[in-house]
């Protein structure tokens, strides 16, 4: 229900992504100057702002007294953040392709300044700004799809469901006078797909309507998740439980795709529950039999060459067992176990970095990892790393007429080429396809020679040799590499250990601050 409260009651949260700017700012209060409150702000119990940080801040500079507030039971400070990241993204009728720099575009193209010119002003404060508070009504959920199915996508029926399933409730829908949907497709596919005799409609008039259209789906700010969501990106990072792989009668788990796929590129995991015979013979002969599993997710990679007679040191920091919680403890104890066994000064033939570099979200992060990569199997190992292309299709299909359910459900981001973000309702994940050049760029300041970079099933399968050991750039991967961040807004807190081992290690002292580890 929507609530008109003092305009104090709420506040912004310090996680939005949005990047203000003045001109969008603008933008935002003729809306609210012109229409008022269409849609309501969204917040939790606490005051907390999960939706319209923009037009708050806006309202509070034009006078408002009283804002409409649609209140939301979400207490967990991670389950806001992804709320936060949805509604976003699902107010606004968007499509998977639809990033803010397009978008804004789009509406800067536009004679914004003409849709508006006869549109009188609303007084603030009035019962006209207050649309989606005093001018909402029911209309027949059938009546407004059959105007309106030939604009129904599924893109925005998913995200308007996954809304829906976190808040409770359906955001009410903008039409115009002739029943034509201004804002809120997705939802109205929702509530006729799920059987609702009506749905709640804002209507605009003639003369608002394209003003309405351009203010409701494209105006919004610079979506920043490189910057307050970052950490968020970084421990989300971690394996699904709907990813894990199928198991044989025994119980021994299909191999990695990218730990067998330079030697038997037309196999598949599930020709690999076992390495043993020939097939081992010849794994062995390409990757030798001490290596390292870095990113290993929930060890069956790791496991499954272990029982092979493989010698294997994992290192997972966001270690899952059952669910999609984070096991820090666990994640702990696998960290600290790796460190002893690279502190033994075993000598590793081959570093796998498997499926990793998919959702590491920041290209620096995965130059810091093959830094560590490189570390790891100086001086005369490999690194092998598999990760998906930029020609995987997820990022080369703009448009997806299937239904998508709520795990499948992406959009676009713009801070990287070929990134998107997904699992956006719970666990919000970044997944990256790489360019050639990307992965070139990553590994030759580390190795001297990439022997091998082949397109396998639009993933890459890379094998670098002759690594470079830099003591600066490996001081700074692994203060960072061991000091990530937990959703409990603690850190692994290994740093200083790391350092011990590596210095251990290699014969070398790290550059850094003096003293300031391990305490």
């Amino acid at each position: 229900m929507v609530k008109l409260v003092p305009i104090g009651d709420v506040r912004a949260s310090e996680y939005n992504p949005r990047k203000n700017d003045e001109k969008r700012l603008a933008l935002t209060e003729m809306s609210l100057r012109k229409l008022g409150f269409l849609l309501p702000i969204y917040a939790d119990k606490d005051g907390e702002i999960l939706s319209g940080h923009q037009r708050h801040l806006v309202a509070e500079r034009m006078g408002f007294d009283k804002i409409p507030v649609q209140y939301v039971d979400q207490e967990d400070l991670n389950s806001r953040k992804a709320l936060n990241v949805l509604f976003n993204r699902a107010t606004n009728d968007l499509q998977k392709q639809d990033t803010c720099t397009k978008i804004k575009k789009r509406l800067y193209n536009m004679d914004v300044d003409g849709m508006c010119a006869g549109l009188p002003d609303i007084e603030p404060g009035s019962e006209a700004s207050y649309p989606c508070v005093y001018a909402c009504r029911r209309i027949d959920t059938v009546q407004l799809a059959k105007k309106n199915h030939r604009d129904f996508d599924s893109h925005m029926k998913a995200l308007a469901k996954a809304l829906e399933k976190k808040t409770g409730s359906l955001m009410p829908v903008v039409i115009g006078p002739d029943m034509d949907v201004v804002n809120g497709i997705g939802r109205l596919q929702v509530a006729a797909e799920a059987g609702k005799k009506f749905i709640q409609c804002v209507e605009v008039t003639e003369a608002q309507r394209e003003f309405a259209s351009a203010m409701l789906n494209l105006l919004s700010m610079d979506f920043s998740m490189e910057s307050e969501y970052a950490d968020v990106l970084r421990y989300n990072s971690f394996m699904r439980e709907r990813n894990t792989r199928e198991t044989d009668a025994e119980g021994n788990c299909a191999l990695g795709d990218g730990f067998f796929k330079g030697v038997f590129p037309n196999n598949n995991g599930r020709d690999f529950f076992k390495l043993e015979g020939d097939v081992l013979k010849a794994w062995t002969g390409r990757y030798g039999d001490k290596i390292v599993d870095f990113g290993a997710g929930k060890l069956n990679n790791t496991r499954t060459l272990r029982a092979a007679g493989v010698y294997v040191s994992a290192f997972e920091p966001y270690f899952v067992t059952t669910g999609d919680e984070i096991h820090k403890q666990k994640s702990l104890e696998i960290a600290e176990r790796f460190l002893e066994e690279v502190g033994s000064g075993v000598e590793y033939t081959s570093v796998f970095i498997s499926s990793v570099f998919n959702s590491v979200p920041f290209m620096e992060d995965r130059k810091k990892i093959a830094a560590i990569a490189a570390a790891l199997c100086y001086p005369k190992g490999q690194v092998v790393c598999w990760c998906q292309s930029n020609e995987a299709h997820q990022f080369t299909a703009t448009k997806k007429k299937s239904v998508q359910d709520e795990a499948r459900l992406t959009f676009d981001l713009d801070y990287e080429p070929n990134t998107i973000l997904g699992d956006i309702s719970k666990h919000p994940k970044v997944q990256k396809g790489h360019t050639r050049e990307e992965m070139t760029g990553i590994f030759a300041p580390r190795f001297r020679k990439v022997k091998r970079l082949d397109l396998i099933q639009k993933f890459w399968y890379l094998e670098a040799i002759e690594p470079i050991l830099d003591v600066d750039a490996l001081a700074d991967a692994l203060d960072f590499e061991f000091d990530l961040p937990y959703p409990d807004g603690s850190t692994m807190g290994l740093a200083g250990r790391a350092r011990e081992v590596f210095e251990k290690r290699l014969g070398v002292k790290l550059p850094g601050k003096e003293g300031s580890y391990g305490k």
